[in-house]
């Protein structure tokens, strides 16, 4: 009698009790789990979609907000004057005839809105609809999973640097992130993500100028979605990427050359945080509005010129930089601008809440009695981008837009600048007279 073969190990288990299993793995054993033998190599080829999005929707939270980087397109910018963004319904099918697993939920407002529109201040105008945009039903496949993988490795890979320029002017507090500081950064950085998707690249923008409080704008809309207290990390992780620019993507010339011919006040490289999250959003000195230029470039193009500073010398850069984006100094960045009058539609100077300092706060932790104030902050989001409630919308007309600066005249600033220098000095010498 020939006895049965008997299979045993991890193999031999159920396939719903294996799933489970990978369900509890990180991204890196899940790969090595497939390479041990041809059945997990079989079982991870044929049910890659069911095994691995799981797993980054755990790794990556808020994994939803990830998504809708990935699907963002001009379809989603607005084709009217009046338009509120909503977030898109996004559902992952395995196979054919999948009714599909939901990975992120649509706008919690389906219908359009009636809004009133208030002109110059006065009166209450005309009664419209506005366009939810964005709202769109998207499905993902198998296909998508590459993509999304490597958006997933570039948000870890800023994930991992973020603490080290967090703490860049006091290193000696440098830690890694707790899981939790670790989901409010990547939250962050996901709506970063978006906005310069939409706001900062070659989409066309939703108005010419820039916003305004209480403006029909399509920047705001989004951002009104967001509670104060997440506003507040996202200008924590906001200042972080400005110290990013200003030490290792800026094209800075000479630190100590740093008053212009209009006499605006110097460049200060280690500004208090608080001060510069309450001021410079309105910044227009010379440094601050290349600051502001290069700010728009999105998480990867940051990243691959701070991985390669040394290949990149002033000149090199600003030239591959016009080359790849043609409108680079039409404008500047204007998310700080947007967090700024969102924040000003609540009234949030009365209710006072902590700004995050060099050593704590925003993306990380206060570990004080501060922390209270994200549940207090957290409930004042808005669930349609439409103003605070009692709120209207008023109609701006201003078309102002400060222009971009990729900092190629900087060089003829500062020599202008010596050449001022020394003929004040050649006119404070003493005149010896002459004799006859």
């Amino acid at each position: 009698m020939v006895a049965s073969k008997c299979v045993t190990g991890l193999s031999s288990l159920p396939m719903e009790l294996l799933l489970d299993i990978y369900h509890h793995m990180d991204v890196g054993s899940i790969y090595e789990l497939s390479a041990i033998n041809k059945f997990f190599h079989n079982l991870f080829t044929t049910r890659k979609a069911a095994i691995l999005f799981p797993v980054l929707a755990r790794e990556f939270s808020p994994f939803d907000e990830l998504l809708q980087v990935y699907t963002a397109t001009a379809n989603d910018l607005p084709s009217t004057a009046r338009s509120l963004y909503q977030p898109r319904r996004i559902v992952l099918r395995r196979f054919t005839g999948d009714a599909g697993i939901v990975l992120a939920d649509g706008p919690s407002v389906v219908q359009t809105k009636p809004v009133y529109t208030q002109v110059n201040g006065r009166g209450r105008g005309v009664r419209g609809d506005v366009d939810l945009r964005g709202h769109g039903h998207i499905v993902l496949t198998e296909k998508d999973l590459g993509p999304i993988m490597e958006l997933c490795l570039l948000a870890r890979k800023w994930e991992s640097l973020f603490p080290s320029m967090r703490w860049y002017y006091d290193p000696a507090r440098c830690r890694t992130l707790r899981p939790h500081e670790g989901e409010r950064f990547r939250r962050a950085f996901y709506r970063w993500w978006l906005f310069g998707i939409y706001f900062h690249g070659d989409m066309p923008r939703p108005r010419v100028g820039l916003p305004e409080p209480f403006a029909d704008d399509f920047r705001s809309s989004l951002i009104r979605h967001y509670p104060t207290s997440q506003l507040l990390e996202l200008m924590d992780l906001m200042e972080t990427l400005k110290d990013i620019i200003l030490h290792y993507i800026c094209p800075r010339l000479n630190a100590n050359e740093q008053l212009n011919l209009n006499k605006q006040p110097p460049l200060i490289d280690s500004v208090d945080r608080m001060q510069s999250m309450s001021d410079s959003w309105n910044d227009q000195s010379r440094w601050g509005r290349v600051i502001k230029t290069y700010f728009k470039l999105g998480p990867r193009d940051l990243m691959y010129y701070f991985d390669n500073i040394c290949s990149y010398p002033r000149k090199r850069l600003i030239g591959e930089i016009r080359a790849k984006f043609a409108t680079f100094t039409f404008d500047q960045e204007s998310i700080q601008l947007t967090v700024r009058c969102v924040l000003d539609e609540r009234q949030w100077l009365l209710s006072s809440p902590s700004l995050a300092t060099n050593e704590s706060g925003g993306i990380i932790d206060f570990d004080d009695e501060r922390d209270l104030e994200r549940s207090v902050f957290d409930k004042d989001g808005s669930p349609d981008g439409g103003l605070p409630n009692g709120k209207r919308f008023v109609t701006c007309l201003s078309q102002y837009s400060p222009r971009g600066d990729d900092g190629a005249h900087l060089e003829d600033y500062d020599r202008e600048n010596a050449w001022e220098r020394l003929h004040s000095s050649l006119q404070t010498l003493p005149v010896e007279p002459v004799m006859p």
